[in-house]
């Protein structure tokens, strides 16, 4: 019999009176129907990072210690880096009065000519040194480095609409890598490509955010079968770990179809932005059409047994888990989702 796991970053949202007024049907009930039916383990991540690299026993330490570039270098290039590498990727910082406030990709869009121009120029300011910026794909870049840094980072999502201040890479070499912000901040400040998006109205990409440093590890262990998903981690997961991948399906019932008995990870992440963002609106349109496409024929899939068992994690700190037996506790009564996540 199938198991499912379904990692849903922002699944709790952003807060707010009432985000669900402008759904269709009001609350999302299938969901807070499996929420209320569900066994609760409150032992879970936080991260996002920490809880996909806990599915292939890659869970040590601290979530920056897991090495998210060269595991994203090998879903992007298909090949294992040589040595160590971290992620640079393109960043918009916003100044607000007295903060400095960053935006990563999700926030802008860049065509792959605008990343190649910007790696340039990085490339030549920084040629004596022999760091070469490599962008396998325009919202991820990459830089190789002969020896590693100690720096500790946050990724740019997780600190996405926040002011930097608090969040910039620390560690012994952090005040060698503010003053390298600082000068790709001002070379790109005079760039010819955000002069012209600019003019269009468009945000500046005025820095790189430096994150996921990391050797490629030997290997990585997992339970699972497959992994369902576009996001580029758990794609170099998988493939690390020798197991098969497919894309997102249009929803759960189409998944469902499709799948051999086995254990199955699935990670949808089309909430997270809205949420880090606290925009209330996209959030509360995304949780809609999750609710119709995922977790109303989830609920139906489960009660039907064609879906043994349901492991959801929002990355909220909680994995809720849920099987046909559970489903029949009717005398536990829906709350609502945001009383669920404030609860927890």
């Amino acid at each position: 019999m199938n198991k499912l796991v379904l990692v849903v970053p922002g699944l709790c949202g952003p807060g707010g009176e009432d985000p669900f007024s402008s759904l269709p049907g009001g609350h999302p009930q299938a969901l807070e129907k499996l929420l209320a039916r569900a066994g609760v383990k409150r032992d879970a991540p936080w991260n996002l990072d920490a809880t996909l690299g806990g599915f292939f026993g890659l869970s040590v330490g601290t979530p920056a210690t897991l090495p998210v570039a060269p595991l994203t270098w090998l879903a992007d290039t298909g090949s294992a880096p040589r040595g160590y590498v971290m992620r640079a990727d393109p960043v918009h910082l916003r100044a607000d009065q007295s903060s400095l406030r960053l935006f990563d990709s999700r926030a802008f869009s860049i065509e792959p000519d605008e990343a190649r121009q910007l790696a340039a120029s990085f490339n030549e300011l920084y040629r004596d040194r022999g760091w070469h910026l490599e962008v396998v794909a325009p919202a991820r870049w990459y830089l190789a480095l002969a020896e590693p840094p100690i720096l500790e980072t946050r990724s740019p999502s997780e600190c996405a609409g926040r002011d930097i201040n608090e969040l910039l890479p620390r560690g012994a070499h952090s005040r060698e890598w503010h003053a390298l912000l600082n000068e790709v901040q001002m070379l790109f400040h005079a760039h010819p490509v955000n002069a012209a998006r600019e003019q269009r109205g468009e945000p500046a990409i005025n820095s790189i955010w430096p994150w996921g440093g990391g050797v490629l590890p030997a290997a990585a262990e997992t339970s699972l079968a497959g992994v369902i998903t576009d996001q580029p981690l758990v794609m170099g997961l998988a493939q690390l770990a020798g197991i098969p991948r497919r894309d997102l399906p249009a929803d759960a019932t189409e998944l469902a179809a499709g799948l051999v008995e086995g254990h199955y990870l699935v990670v949808i992440d089309s909430l997270a932005a809205a949420m880090q963002y606290a925009d209330a609106g996209a959030w509360a349109k995304g949780l809609g059409q999750l609710e119709s496409a995922w977790f109303r024929p989830l609920l139906e899939l489960i009660g039907a047994g064609r879906i043994g068992q349901l492991e959801l994690y929002p990355v909220n700190g909680s994995c809720y888990r849920v099987s046909r037996q559970l489903m029949r506790r009717f005398w536990r009564r829906p709350r609502s989702l945001a009383r669920q996540c404030r609860h927890d």
